[in-house]
């Protein structure tokens, strides 16, 4: 599989995942659900993690690529600090589940319930603006 099919498949299962941490939100406190926290909390750190490494290995070299004079220097950084950004509020959110789940968590409902909407609109906002970037690189491909 090519690696942008690859990225775009990323991107998806990264999408589905902020669906269902929206669900997660919407219900609080009333649906909790054992096996969707553990299943979550196992997968969202890494399936990020994997995101973003592909990520930097295709978009990076992409902009890196371009041939339009283009200094992409500081938007590869900002999106760097983006990956890092997500990455820990990711580990957060994981970190919760698991505390939920043991009786251990000191969160209040609407306390978590903010920190998923935050993840999940930031992942959302970041999955869009880096599909913008693989898109206008394509193009810019194109007529190169």
């Amino acid at each position: 599989m090519q690696r942008s099919s690859m990225l775009e498949n990323g991107y998806d299962a990264l999408l589905e995942l902020c669906d269902r941490l929206e669900a997660i939100a919407d219900a609080l406190p009333n649906a909790i659900d054992v096996t969707r926290y553990e299943q979550i909390a196992d997968t969202l750190v890494p399936t990020l993690g994997s995101l973003h490494e592909l990520e930097e290995q295709v978009l990076f070299s992409q902009l890196l690529a371009r041939t339009d004079g283009r200094d992409v220097t500081a938007l590869i950084e900002r999106l760097r600090e983006e990956h890092q950004h997500d990455a820990r509020a990711a580990a957060d959110v994981a970190q919760v589940f698991r505390e939920l789940l043991h009786g251990r968590c000191r969160l209040s409902w609407d306390a978590i319930g903010y920190m998923l909407r935050a993840l999940f609109e930031s992942l959302r906002r970041h999955v869009a603006t880096e599909r913008l970037l693989l898109s206008e690189s394509r193009r810019g491909a194109c007529h190169a």
